[in-house]
């Protein structure tokens, strides 16, 4: 038997028991391995801002939008809305550009104006009218206005009644550019920029006017229904806009010459006493001639029908010579033939008939007047009042305050049935009447909510006989639709415009 790998083997063995009872070796340390060092990441830069939810520039909606991006929205949105803005009211239109009234239609413009509420992480609400111009709005809608506007129609209302006419009108329409601005500036705040805007149209609330010139006609259409001879005499203290018919031919001037006796006592007077208020008042209330012939007498420095007579003349001395009116004048005091006649009084007198321009009436020789000149007196009186004219420049005892007393009297007048006819209650008028057998008038200053304006109107019909006297029931009424005329062409009579 071969014993050689049993040999082998217990050597092997001895050697590794021997390795283990053997002392432990010293070794040195072996160097620590070196730290892993891991590459580093760049840090993340910090989010751009964007806007807060329900944000919205120009209408446009920028929520979670940078300001970069926001510009770039707005832009194209802006591009895409910018087209002119028509402005419609009633049947007219008008192109609005939006740069024209200021409109802020640039991006950096709208969008600066959100950038501190960007910063700020609040909602913002930009409107697109930023550096709106309301001047240049108002104008674009004055202009606007003037195209739609529809004037108020005047009519005349005329009666079955006497020759009576009256201005009516249906009242205009207009666009108010104050609530035009409100309404076109709220529009341009919407989300988006309007194609169109409607605008609506509002009555005028104005009362219109009549013009002269149509006055003027109507006084003539109404003169030719009268059977004779109609004088008037318009003048509006105002505007000095005039409207005459026949206003120089010469009338009896029967009572209406009172209120030039009145101005010369003023002229003469400085001062009345307790008989001459009397005297004044009953002439102007109630037309009484004798205390109209005791005023000329107190105007003459004394008492006495022949001191009349002086006082008569030289009143009209003072119309032609001061004041430059022709065919006004009163010779002979009141009442006076039986004096005339007893006394064998020469008198002066005017000359015949007929006198003055055509169509003619008959007048007499001593007392006349006619619708121009006696609108004169009372345009020098109203203008005295006022500080200024003829009669302060002419006359030491006259002042503003005596002038406007002596309208005041005027407006005592109890005559209700000639101009005062014409108007409605409460209506003031500084005025004296007249009337004798074929003609009668009625001259005064009428003060109307409309405008204040002189006038005169004159009325003649011939008499069938020498003795015949025309009835008031004729005549009256004839002044009277003269002075409703007159009073509706400043104040016409407003209809309903539905009907």
């Amino acid at each position: 038997m071969d014993t050689r790998p049993c040999i082998a083997a217990l050597l092997l063995s001895g050697v590794l028991l021997l390795a283990a009872c053997a002392p432990a070796a010293t070794t040195a340390p072996s160097p620590s391995p070196a730290p892993t060092v891991m590459p580093t990441t760049p840090p993340s830069p910090t989010p751009a801002p964007v806007f807060a939810a329900g944000s919205q520039v120009a209408g446009v909606d920028v929520s979670g939008l940078s300001l970069d991006a926001a510009r770039e929205r707005l832009a194209a949105e802006l591009k895409r809305t910018a087209p002119p803005i028509t402005l419609e009211a009633g049947e007219a239109t008008l192109s609005l550009a939006p740069a024209t009234i200021g409109l802020a239609t640039s991006p950096d413009d709208l969008i600066a104006k959100a950038a501190a509420a960007l910063q700020a992480g609040k909602p913002v609400a930009v409107p697109l009218s930023v550096g709106l111009d309301e001047q240049a709005l108002r104008a674009q809608l004055a202009d606007l206005a003037a195209l739609a506007a529809i004037p108020p129609q005047i009519s005349v209302i005329s009666s079955t009644r006497t020759i009576s006419r009256s201005f009516a009108y249906t009242p205009g329409m207009i666009l108010d550019v104050d609530t035009a601005f409100d309404e076109v500036s709220r529009q341009l705040s919407a989300a988006r920029l309007p194609s169109t805007i409607a605008l609506t149209l509002s009555q005028d609330l104005a009362v219109p006017k009549v013009s002269a010139a149509r006055l003027q006609a109507e006084v003539e259409a109404m003169a030719d229904t009268w059977d004779g001879v109609v004088g008037f005499h318009l003048y509006d203290l105002a505007s000095g806009d005039t409207v005459r018919l026949h206003d120089k031919t010469v009338f009896a001037g029967a009572s209406t010459i009172k209120v030039a006796i009145m101005l010369n006592a003023y002229i003469n007077l400085a001062e009345f006493s307790e008989k001459q208020e009397f005297w004044l008042g009953e002439m102007i209330k109630y037309s009484d001639n004798i205390s109209a012939n005791h005023l000329l007498e107190a105007a003459a420095g004394g008492y006495g029908t022949a001191l009349a007579f002086t006082g008569a003349e030289q009143m009209s001395t003072m119309l032609a010579d001061d004041l430059g009116l022709e065919n006004l004048y009163l010779y002979v005091p009141y009442e006076a033939t039986d004096f005339i006649k007893q006394n064998k009084v020469k008198y002066k007198c005017g000359p015949k008939d007929p006198v003055g321009e055509p169509p003619y009436t008959e007048t007499g020789c001593a007392l006349r007047a006619n619708p121009y000149a006696i609108a004169q007196v009372y345009k020098a009186i109203d203008a005295c009042a006022n500080g200024e004219g003829v009669l302060l420049e002419t006359f030491d005892l006259l002042s503003a305050d005596r002038c406007q007393e002596m309208l005041d009297r005027l407006a005592t007048n109890g005559d209700k049935s000639r101009l005062v006819a014409g108007l409605p209650k409460g209506t003031r008028a500084e005025h004296k009447s007249g009337w004798i057998s074929d003609t009668q008038a009625d001259n005064g200053v009428i003060r109307t909510p409309g405008g204040d304006y002189v006038i005169s109107v004159y009325i003649y019909k011939q008499a069938p006989t020498p003795d015949a006297i025309w009835p008031d029931e004729q005549m009256t009424p004839v002044i009277a639709a003269f002075s409703r005329l007159a009073y509706t062409a400043y104040n016409p009579i407003k209809l309903d415009p539905d009907k």
